[in-house]
């Protein structure tokens, strides 16, 4: 026995010296330690067991193909109007071909230990180019393309496992193990035998590279085993608990299954959730000053120059920034505002060409998401409820409508205070807490509206009890808003740090003091012990119920409103808006509405296709709304292929010039004229 019995693949080859060398000394070491004697010399030799090369990837050849090259949009050189650093139109970002690329074959080993790069996926292809991802993602078509690098490891570990080629692997992984795009690797993998056998799932770190602080997670992979531990480690990753099981969950826990629930949305909550705006393009946002001059200079600016929130704004404080948004707008109909035109022109369409999204480089006057569904979702109300995607407390808050959120914002379209309150309970937030994962060095909740809101049971309670919920959460919308107002040294975050305090009966700072006092956090406190007894009365619980209760009730109510929604019941959010978009597949809507049974079971009639002239498009629209009052959008459904910014701006046209008229909620109805 020796170091040759140890194997091992390390792409560089400075590292694989390093490796053979600390193989070596750890010999020597046990060596002597239990022998009087010298060891063997030469007392360095290379094992020829540590090989130098890519441990996921094999393929024949390295090429290039000019075509799928794309620019590089690496800042270099100066912009002639701003100045500022963009990216030069001549640089070329190549694209390598892999030929014959393939998983790489690893060697045969009983145990299979590892800690392999992290990199998440959204910074692979700048850390290895487009042609490498492509490469891998073909060679591994089990491995969701959203997966992070690390996980190619741990897939091809467990296979080793799971065909019995190796008795155990164990790995460190960055703690986003548990999130979906990973977890579906995990669960994959325990389908096929290889399951999850010993767990940290959050366990504090120091990268090796550049020494920042980082959270992993550390797996141990076993063929069926018998049973599962879970050890929970504090900040100075000293271990707190270890727990058994008889199976660990794939997103490591080992309660209610979460993970497996937040798979399947309820059709209740379908269309309401979204991302905010991902603009991808920082010349889109202006100072307050400059958007008041723009404003003041001309006010059609008016009609795209919004209000900008992102998510420190909703930790902290407002930041009063405007944003330059032409919507849905073509070029065309975006050069009839040419002074803002001109600034996106300058600080936007210079990064735009760089990119590789080519809707991005075309529309390049457009935010890079411009959520179209979100827009229409949002249309007619007059503010929506908002939470940062990663938070260190799980805040909703009320916008105006009028406010643009940026994509770090999960948006709820729905103005109704009672949504707001469920979300804001701390049954609503264990649940997100379970559901949503951690991200980054402050190991920060990430709320993620396919997990946490999409397949999120709400209560069904009575009207009275729905309207109690609503007022406790207006209430406490106004007084965390109005303490914003108060004092700049207040900021949501430090409202619910001292919040937590109270909770805890931790000793607070003195800045914690004077926020206690400016802030009255102990009415915050107040109100949402309030919110949190009414919604567990809501749900008909007991309160105040253990964490695993809550997440246990909470997955069994989602598993019976799934079989609800199969039979014909669907327990709509926000009816009026969701049936006629989402209720076309489900069995429920007929009788909620109260349509006849023949109803039910007829064709739906086809869509009228859209005039390709503005007379008759004008012409269909107030056609549409002879018949009742419409949204822009909801006129836009009406038609097969209308754009929604299309109709509202006809529709605001025709209001302008006195033949409809604007109604609450955002629609618009045909004046009616009486002669007598």
């Amino acid at each position: 026995m020796g170091p040759a019995q140890f194997h091992g693949i390390e792409i560089k080859a400075w590292a694989r010296e390093i490796a053979e060398l600390t193989l070596w000394i750890g010999y020597h070491q046990f060596w002597r330690e239990h022998h009087d004697v010298q060891p063997p010399e030469p007392i360095l030799r290379d094992t020829g067991t540590l090989e130098c090369r890519d441990a996921v990837l094999a393929y024949d050849r390295v090429g290039e193909d000019p075509a799928r090259s794309r620019p590089d949009p690496s800042p270099r050189i100066r912009h002639p109007v701003t100045g500022a650093l963009v990216p030069d139109p001549e640089a070329i970002r190549h694209y390598f071909t892999y030929e014959n690329a393939r998983q790489a074959e690893w060697p045969r080993a009983d145990f299979i230990v590892g800690n392999p790069p992290y990199l998440g996926t959204k910074r692979m292809r700048d850390g290895f180019g487009d042609g490498y991802v492509d490469a891998l993602r073909d060679a591994y078509p089990d491995v969701p393309d959203s997966a992070d690098y690390v996980m190619y490891w741990w897939h091809r570990a467990a296979d080793e496992v799971a065909s019995g080629r190796a008795l155990r692997a164990g790995l460190i992984t960055t703690n986003t193990i548990t999130q979906g795009q990973n977890r579906a690797v995990v669960a994959a993998a325990g389908e096929q035998g290889a399951q999850v056998a010993w767990a940290v799932a959050d366990h504090p770190w120091v990268d090796e590279v550049d020494g920042a602080a980082v959270r992993v997670a550390m797996t141990v992979i076993a063929r069926h085993p018998p049973a599962a531990t879970l050890v929970d480690v504090d900040e100075n990753a000293e271990v707190i608990r270890e727990l058994r099981t008889k199976r660990l969950n794939a997103d490591l826990t080992m309660t209610a299954d979460v993970a497996s629930a937040v798979a399947a949305p309820v059709l209740a909550n379908e269309g309401l959730s979204s991302f905010g705006f991902m603009i991808n393009g920082a010349g889109f946002i202006l100072a307050p000053d400059e958007a008041a001059r723009l404003v003041a200079a001309d006010e059609r600016h008016r009609d795209v120059i919004r209000l900008y929130r992102n998510g420190k704004d909703l930790a902290a404080r407002p930041r009063g920034v405007f944003i330059v948004d032409f919507g849905l707008r073509d070029e065309e109909a975006a050069r009839a505002y040419p002074v803002l035109f001109d600034i996106v022109r300058d600080r936007v369409k210079p990064f735009r060409e760089a990119k590789r999204d080519p809707t991005s480089h075309r529309y390049w006057w457009r935010f890079a998401r411009p959520r179209e569904d979100l827009r229409e979702a949002l249309d007619g109300l007059p503010r929506y409820i908002a939470t940062g995607e990663t938070a260190r407390h799980r805040m909703f808050s009320f916008l105006d409508a009028p406010v643009a959120p940026d994509h770090m914002l999960v948006c709820i379209a729905s103005d109704d205070a009672f949504v707001l309150g469920v979300l804001s309970s701390s049954i609503h937030v264990t649940w997100a807490l379970a559901a949503g994962g951690r991200l980054g060095v402050g190991n920060d909740p990430r709320y993620n509206k396919t997990r946490c809101f999409d397949p999120f049971p709400f209560p069904d309670p009575p009207k009275a009890l729905h309207a109690r919920i609503a007022d406790v959460a207006e209430r406490l919308d106004a007084h965390r808003k109005a303490a914003l107002e108060r004092d700049e040294l207040v900021t949501m975050t430090g409202m619910y740090n001292v919040v937590e305090k109270l909770r805890s009966g931790a000793q607070l700072t003195k800045k914690e003091q004077a926020v206690h006092t400016l802030a009255a956090c102990g009415v915050l406190k107040d109100l949402h012990e309030e919110l949190d007894a009414l919604v567990a009365e809501a749900y008909g619980w007991e309160w105040p119920q253990p964490r695993d209760i809550i997440l246990e009730r909470l997955v069994a109510l989602h598993d019976e409103r799934v079989r609800e929604e199969q039979a014909g019941k669907v327990r709509w959010l926000r009816p009026d808006y969701q049936i006629r978009r989402f209720a076309k597949g489900a069995a429920a809507p007929a009788p909620e509405l109260g349509l006849p049974a023949a109803a039910k079971k007829s064709k739906p009639t086809p869509k009228p296709a859209w005039p390709a002239t503005a007379v008759e498009q004008i012409g269909a629209i107030k056609d549409a709304l002879a018949a009742e009052p419409l949204t822009a959008a909801e006129v836009a459904a009406r038609f097969e292929g209308a754009r929604v910014d299309l109709v509202r701006r006809h529709v605001e046209t025709l209001a302008l010039m006195g033949e409809v008229r604007a109604e609450p909620g955002g629609r618009y109805g045909v004046l009616v004229t009486v002669t007598t």
